[in-house]
């Protein structure tokens, strides 16, 4: 379909009115052979694209060639030669003869959407963007609805599925009977499980009196994960009984869906939301942070005193704090005590221990007031005196943290300081419908002395707005030592009702029914019995 377009394009250049620089008169020789010219390039280029087309590329490179001769000067010469250049796999070739042509007509939006979209497959994604959207600001453009979809597509290569959306309203704003700017825009919902959106632009398509077997495959793989099963099955019919020779038709009778355009484009979005979630964003992160402070203090000042050894020791999540006793009195200069960690692990639990550090400051004789002066925060400072000290700051390594978990969620021993709301969260599941199924663990935190909801959010990079919605608490509420906090969604399972249907429950609780279907192991005959429950999250993600 490209190449028909493209060789459409060009039969469009070839058609077109020549513009002389001169009267053409029957006294004016030099103006009749330049039109002469140009007609026998214009023939040479209809030949070759035939040829082209019919795979002699040799024929086809000869009259390129001679109506290069013919006409130098001419566009379609060179937009002809970028077609040909690409064909047979020289790019580089392909380029240099569209910027040729550009540069002899540089306001010719056809020429500028071509351009655009040989960047695009070549992947050089800004250039293919400069180039379509100076196309589409040409007032006399008509197929701005073409390059719209164009830029859609050179988006969705790059993962860009959000402006691709854009890009693609914007195109069936300029033409709403294009038909495969509407398939493309059923796709895109498709692929990010926006199925009701979906089915809306697929009605649209059928109203305006378009069929086609993409189009019947799309809506057969809709309704499909819709759960409408019975009508998937007639519009897998209807697409082998009406194209059964195609390429869609062929894959519903071997069963290879998976293949689908449509499928890849959806797994391409999953994999383009998972690299973005798991992506890890290193800006923030300062290798070895350090504080350079000054304190200085009265001179009348009696000498230093320090803290002893202080011990701080860390088993699954609790912190003590035991300071062995000093003299200290009002006339003791104040002196910075710096704790540096180390790591040792004990018993399957990671231990730390931290050894105090003594650094005595300097005391100033001139100084008349305790100041503290923060010089500098982030890099690195190296000492420029005896009076300065360097404060380093222990970062949390991931690997350190023990999770503690349930044996079970069908079977909860709660510790007793668990409040009745968060009892109420962890009520008591039903056992699940399908048996085979494992329950995950929910993972917690038992609160130690002098922790709190804000400290948990930090050490388990948690927002504080998640913890209190699964934990069932408010903003002014307080945690004490000993109770469970949940680190994440409790509710993991919904025992089904009477009433229940795999649709409402997927609706309810904002799923898409496949995805209920393979947590749980489902078949689609699936009957829903009351007193039973289903795993409402996925198991091989559920982690903190």
């Amino acid at each position: 379909m490209r190449s028909c377009l493209i060789l459409s394009v060009v039969l469009l250049f070839l058609s077109g009115c020549v513009t002389e620089t001169s009267s053409v008169t029957r006294n004016n020789p030099s103006a009749k052979n330049t039109v002469n010219n140009q007609d026998a390039a214009k023939t040479r280029i209809a030949l070759a694209l035939q040829y082209l087309n019919a795979g002699n590329t040799t024929q086809a490179k000869f009259n390129l060639e001679r109506a290069a001769s013919f006409a130098p000067e001419l566009p379609e010469v060179h937009y002809a030669l970028a077609y040909y250049y690409e064909q047979v796999g020289e790019p580089q070739w392909a380029k240099k003869a569209y910027v040729t042509a550009l540069s002899l007509n540089p306001n010719d939006p056809n020429a500028l959407n071509n351009y655009g979209t040989f960047l695009c497959r070549i992947e050089d994604y800004d250039g293919a963007s400069e180039q379509l959207l100076k196309a589409i600001s040409i007032p006399s453009y008509l197929r701005v609805a073409q390059s719209y979809e164009n830029l859609a597509l050179c988006a969705v290569k790059q993962d860009k599925f959000a402006l691709a959306l854009e890009y693609l309203e914007s195109a069936v704003q300029h033409n709403g009977r294009r038909p495969s700017a509407l398939i493309a825009l059923a796709a895109l919902f498709y692929a990010k499980s926006d199925l009701h959106q979906a089915e809306g632009v697929l009605k649209v398509y059928k109203e305006r009196g378009f069929m086609s077997a993409r189009a019947l495959l799309l809506e057969h793989l809709l309704h499909q994960r819709m759960g409408h099963l019975q009508q998937a099955q007639t519009l897998s019919d209807s697409l082998i009984k009406n194209y059964p020779s195609s390429r869609q038709a062929s894959l519903v009778l071997r069963d290879e869906l998976k293949r689908s355009e449509f499928e890849k484009l959806k797994e391409q979005y999953r994999q383009a939301q998972i690299k973005q979630i798991t992506q890890t964003d290193t800006t923030h992160v300062v290798s070895q942070p350090k504080i350079k402070i000054t304190r200085k203090k009265a001179s009348s000042l009696a000498k230093p005193a320090t803290f002893k050894k202080a011990a701080l020791t860390a088993n699954s999540g609790s912190v003590s704090l035991r300071r062995e006793p000093t003299q200290f009195t009002t006339s003791s200069p104040a002196t910075v005590t710096i704790p540096q960690f180390k790591e040792a692990v004990e018993n399957d639990n990671v231990v730390r221990n931290v050894e105090a550090v003594d650094v005595s400051d300097t005391v100033s004789k001139n100084g008349v007031d305790d100041e503290v002066t923060v010089i500098s925060f982030g890099d690195s400072v190296e000492k420029s005196g005896p009076s300065e000290s360097v404060v380093q700051f222990y970062t949390t390594d991931p690997t350190e943290v023990v999770f503690s978990e349930p044996s079970t969620l069908n079977t909860p021993t709660f510790n007793t300081a668990l409040t009745t709301d968060q009892n109420n969260i962890a009520q008591r599941h039903m056992p699940l419908l399908n048996g085979e199924v494992i329950l995950p663990n929910v993972p917690f935190h038992i609160v130690k002395v002098a922790e709190n909801l804000f400290s948990l959010s930090v050490r388990y990079e948690i927002k504080m707005a998640k913890l209190l919605a699964w934990n069932n608490l408010k903003a002014s509420d307080k945690v004490s030592a000993g109770q469970k906090v949940f680190l994440n969604n409790p509710q993991v399972t919904h025992n089904i009702r009477s009433d229940d249907t795999l649709l409402n429950i997927a609706t309810q609780h904002g799923l898409q029914i496949d995805d209920l279907m393979r947590w749980n192991k489902l078949t689609p005959d699936v009957a829903l019995i009351e007193g039973h429950s289903l795993l409402i999250v996925d198991p091989n993600s559920y982690v903190l």
